[in-house]
């Protein structure tokens, strides 16, 4: 009999849970969240780099070594804000490769396909646009377009309208 070894899937409910956690320890109750304020409570250094041609899809990444992230400095501060946050995640999730470091690539297509940056990316959008403060907007706002809600939260307007489908 053979067993078929089944790839793993983003476990969405640890990172949901975790950036919950992160918020709770960092007594964070209102937006905006700022996730290089964030890093250093966890031993981490976010800062803008300018990369070489032909690396400008790269958002950003973390350098476990150094215990660095760098982000993209031609990038808006939204873009910034969501890519720390991104990496934060990476680290507080475990997900150190083999090579010491993970990257954050611009994907045209929208489309994340491995489980760690699945997971990467929801921990970062669960943590900079909490469920409950969300919620709160939408309450007290009634009406309140995307592009108003990226000035509380300090996200890009993609993020709001990720938000919006998935809280609870």
């Amino acid at each position: 009999m053979s067993t078929a070894i089944r790839p793993r899937t983003a476990d969405f409910a640890a990172a949901k849970q975790l950036a919950r956690r992160v918020l709770e320890e960092n007594a964070i109750i209102e937006p905006p969240v700022i996730a290089a304020e964030l890093v250093a409570s966890y031993g981490l250094e976010a800062m803008t780099a300018v990369f070489q041609p032909g690396y400008e899809h790269i958002a950003g990444f973390i350098d476990f070594d150094t215990l660095k992230i760098y982000v993209n400095g031609d990038e808006s501060l939204q873009r910034q804000n969501f890519t720390i946050a991104h990496e934060l995640g990476h680290y507080l999730l475990g997900h150190r490769q083999e090579s010491g470091y993970t990257v954050l690539l611009r994907n045209p297509d929208g489309m994340v396909k491995t489980p760690i940056e699945q997971e990467a990316n929801c921990f970062a959008a669960n943590l900079l646009v909490p469920g409950s403060f969300l919620l709160q907007y939408l309450e007290d706002y009634p009406g309140i377009s995307d592009h108003q809600l990226t000035k509380f939260f300090g996200v890009s307007v993609d993020v709001i309208r990720y938000r919006r489908l998935y809280v609870k």
